[in-house]
């Protein structure tokens, strides 16, 4: 035992060592969260993503559609959102549900199930009731 006192580690108030694979998820995730310009870096023009959905053509045949979305305003300038934003507009409803679901998860604490057994013996006491058992306890 160490009889009160520290014999080893770190001294208190020490923080904690940076870690550079951390720090550099961290900044890049934080950036990839942070509203800019949407352009292509090639030929910055404004950038265009892809939606895939299932269509079905009179005979019943069903095949992939590819749809091509401008990330462009009414007057045909870039945008400004995150990433983020564009790749959940190139994301099917479903799939943006599920997305949207999952990264709830992450600020809404978990509920646990609790299970309570209550049985309630319901008998009546009344005021002389408790009065006389008062009395024949002394």
């Amino acid at each position: 035992m160490a009889l009160g006192r520290k014999t080893g580690g770190r001294k208190k108030g020490t923080p904690n060592k940076e870690n550079p694979l951390k720090g550099y998820l961290r900044a890049h995730s934080l950036q990839y969260f942070e509203p800019r310009v949407q352009t292509d870096p090639i030929t910055g023009n404004p950038r265009e993503i892809q939606r895939q959905r299932l269509t079905e053509d009179p005979e019943g045949n069903v095949y992939k559609v590819i749809d091509i979305i401008p990330l462009t305003d009414t007057k045909g300038n870039p945008v400004t959102m995150s990433d983020f934003e564009a790749d959940m507009i190139a994301l099917s409803p479903n799939d943006r549900v599920n997305a949207e679901l999952r990264l709830l998860e992450f600020h809404t604490p978990k509920m646990k199930a609790i299970d309570v057994d209550l049985n309630a013996a319901a008998t009546v006491h009344t005021i002389e009731d408790r009065l006389r058992d008062l009395s024949d306890e002394s």
